[in-house]
C-alpha cells in the first residue's frame, strides 16, 4: 500500500474534522442565543439553527461519506485491520455523519428473546438515530474522529515497524502475514563463501516466483535482533530452513515457527544428521548449489502454484 496515498486521506479526513468543529463551535453559539430559556430542550437545537447552517452540516456530510467510501477501501487491503475493523469504521463513520445533523447513532445487535427456559424468537439488529444537543454531537464527532485516526495509524505502518505492527494487532488463533514475503533461517558466516552460495541461490529461487527472501543480516532493525527474527518467521508468507551446520539458533527458530502452526521448507546438504523431532519431517539433501535451486523451485511451484517467472 502506498504509504503517500495514505497521508493524503489522513490529510483529507484532518481538514474534514476541522471544518466540522469549526461548525459545532457556530451551532452551539446559535442554539445558546436562540432561547434565554436555561431549561431549553437541547433536542431542539437542529431546529433552532439557520438555512446557510444547516446547509454547511450537510456539506460536510458529503464530504464524509467520499472520504469514508475510501478509507474502507483501503481498510480492506491492510494487512493488519481485520473485518471488524471495517465494520467499526462503518459505525463510528454512521455515527459522526448523524452527529452533524445533531442526533445520536445508536445500532443495537440481534438477541435472543426468552423467558426462563423458552426461546420466543430473535430480536433483529436495528439501528437508531434520536435528536441530542450540539454540545452532545460535537464532543461525539471528536471522540470519533480520534478512533478514525487510530484505525488510520495502521493502514500503512512504516517498513521498519510492520512485522512488530502485525504481530501487536493478532488475536489468538489468527495470524497475519506479508504476502509474497519469505524468512531464511541458516547458519550465517559470511566468511564461509559456500554459505553464502546458498543463501543467494534460496533467494533467487523465490525471486523466480515474485517473492522477496531475506536473512536475518539482511534486515535493518533498531531494537533486540532476536525479537526481529521472531517478527520475521510470524509474519513473512514463506519460512525456509537450511539445517546445515546444525545451528542451535536455527533450530530454535524453526521450533518458534512451528509453534505458531507453521510448516517451513526444510532442506540440509548431504551428510548433515537431524536432531530432536525433525526426524519424522520431510528434509531433502542436496549435494550442491544447482541441485538445492531444483528441489525449491519444484516445492514452490507446488505450494504457490504457479510456474517460474524465469526458466
Amino acid at each position: 500500500m502506498d504509504a503517500s496515498q495514505v497521508d493524503d486521506l489522513r490529510a483529507e479526513f484532518i481538514s474534514i474534522r476541522d471544518e466540522a468543529i469549526a461548525f459545532f463551535v457556530d451551532a452551539r453559539k446559535t442554539a445558546v442565543i436562540a432561547t434565554k430559556d436555561l431549561y431549553r430542550d437541547p433536542s431542539d437545537d437542529w431546529h433552532r439553527l439557520n438555512p446557510e447552517q444547516k446547509q454547511t452540516a450537510e456539506q460536510i456530510r458529503q464530504k464524509l461519506a467520499g472520504f469514508g467510501h475510501r478509507l474502507i477501501d483501503l481498510a480492506r487491503k491492510s494487512p493488519l485491520l481485520e473485518s471488524v475493523d471495517e465494520v467499526e469504521i462503518r459505525r463510528a463513520l454512521r455515527s459522526m455523519s448523524a452527529s452533524l445533523l445533531l442526533k445520536e447513532y445508536e445500532f443495537r445487535e440481534s438477541y435472543v428473546i426468552a423467558e426462563e427456559d423458552r426461546v420466543h424468537g430473535i430480536a433483529p439488529a436495528h439501528h437508531d438515530e434520536t435528536p441530542d444537543s450540539a454540545e452532545n454531537s460535537s464532543r461525539r464527532f471528536k471522540q470519533l474522529a480520534r478512533e478514525i485516526l487510530h484505525k488510520m495509524d495502521f493502514l500503512a505502518p512504516s517498513p521498519e515497524n510492520l512485522t512488530r505492527a502485525m504481530v501487536s494487532s493478532q488475536v489468538p488463533g489468527v495470524h497475519k502475514y506479508r504476502t509474497n514475503t519469505a524468512f531464511i533461517m541458516m547458519q550465517i558466516d559470511k566468511a564461509n563463501a559456500a554459505l553464502e552460495d546458498v543463501k543467494n541461490c534460496i533467494k533467487e529461487g523465490f525471486k523466480e516466483f515474485g517473492i522477496e527472501a531475506r536473512r536475518s543480516d539482511e534486515i535493518e532493525h533498531s531494537d533486540v535482533i532476536t525479537q526481529r527474527i521472531l517478527d520475521e518467521i510470524a509474519t513473512s508468507e514463506f519460512l525456509v530452513a537450511d539445517l546445515t551446520g546444525e545451528r542451535p539458533s536455527v533450530y530454535y527458530e524453526l521450533g518458534y515457527a512451528h509453534a505458531l502452526g507453521k510448516r517451513p521448507i526444510l532442506y540440509r546438504a548431504e551428510g548433515t544428521k537431524l536432531h530432536f523431532d525433525l526426524l519424522v519431517h520431510n528434509v531433502p539433501e542436496y549435494r550442491n548449489i544447482t541441485e538445492l535451486k531444483s528441489l525449491l523451485r519444484q516445492r514452490l511451484s507446488f505450494v504457490t502454484n504457479k510456474t517460474p517467472l524465469t526458466t
